[in-house]
């Protein structure tokens, strides 16, 4: 259909979307000429098997749930049985299914499967994560094992996350320094680097000493990022802000300042400059959002 718009212009909406004509089509790892493709047909067999030590289980893959196993057993168990075959590769790599080969396992039931050349850990995660998406904690697993090209760096994440106790986006935030989506994506496609180690861990000692007298700010984002940036304020003096007058005053004020948690980065900026000054002598020494570096 067509509409107006706001100028007058005329736009033209259509239902359709407009994809590429691709000459060849892979599925499960084979590659067709989609000329050749008759209207119906066989990509692979579904088989299975009754020789569970066949099976390779990845370490890189998600870490496998007792929970989820016996999710499988009972579903299993009903008189449709195993709806969904397990996906592996040539090697026997499991690519998709691992808690159902261990549930067949369990029940002494071959496992129903169909292979799919050339796939990786990669299809893996994308598989799983159309159906049941991996957590923070699935993919840290995964791409910190030695096999992984970047595993040093997500080892650094699991040692500061030890070593601090912050929340899982505020570590991946401090250590990789993105304020855009808190290194969210390298992290979940491998490519996360560490952009100051020590930096990260400054802060999270900051950070520390703020839980002891208030344990809800230092997983908040917004605060943090509201705190990084007040230590780049400075006082009507010309002073630079100072970071142990700054925790000072919050563990003498947060309870006034802070009693609620939510807000926006600026709201939370202007609390921590209000409770810096107050009753900061001499005047002087306040700082202001309006004088930064």
């Amino acid at each position: 259909m067509k509409k107006k718009g706001k100028r007058g212009r005329r736009l033209v909406i259509s239902s359709q979307k407009s994809f590429p004509m691709f000459k060849n089509v892979t599925m499960l790892g084979t590659k067709f000429r989609k000329s050749e493709l008759s209207n119906k047909g066989e990509v692979t067999s579904v088989f299975y098997e009754h020789d569970y030590s066949k099976f390779v289980f990845l370490e890189t893959n998600r870490p496998i749930k007792e929970s989820r196993i016996d999710k499988l057993v009972g579903l299993l168990n009903q008189p449709r049985g195993q709806l969904n075959p397990v996906i592996i590769n040539e090697n026997w790599e499991i690519i998709e299914g691992q808690h159902r080969v261990k549930a067949c396992e369990r029940l002494q039931i071959p496992v129903m499967c169909v292979m799919s050349e050339g796939a990786k850990i990669e299809d893996c995660i994308v598989m799983n994560n159309s159906q049941d998406g991996w957590s923070f904690y699935d993919y840290l697993h995964s791409f910190s094992h030695s096999s992984r090209p970047n595993y040093l760096e997500y080892l650094k994440i699991t040692t500061f996350l030890d070593e601090y106790q912050l929340s899982t986006t505020v570590a991946t935030w401090l250590l990789s320094g993105n304020v855009k989506d808190y290194g969210k994506s390298d992290f979940e496609n491998g490519r996360f680097r560490v952009k100051s180690l020590a930096y990260a861990q400054q802060q999270g000692a900051y950070f520390n000493k703020i839980r002891t007298f208030n344990d809800k700010l230092p997983n908040k984002v917004k605060f943090g990022l509201a705190f990084v940036k007040a230590q780049k304020l400075r006082a009507k003096d010309g002073s630079i802000f100072s970071i142990s007058t700054c925790l000072t005053q919050l563990e003498k004020y947060h309870n006034r300042y802070f009693k609620l948690t939510g807000g926006t980065k600026e709201e939370f900026l202007e609390a921590l400059i209000e409770c810096y000054n107050y009753r900061l002598r001499p005047k002087k020494k306040h700082i202001s959002n309006k004088v930064l570096d």
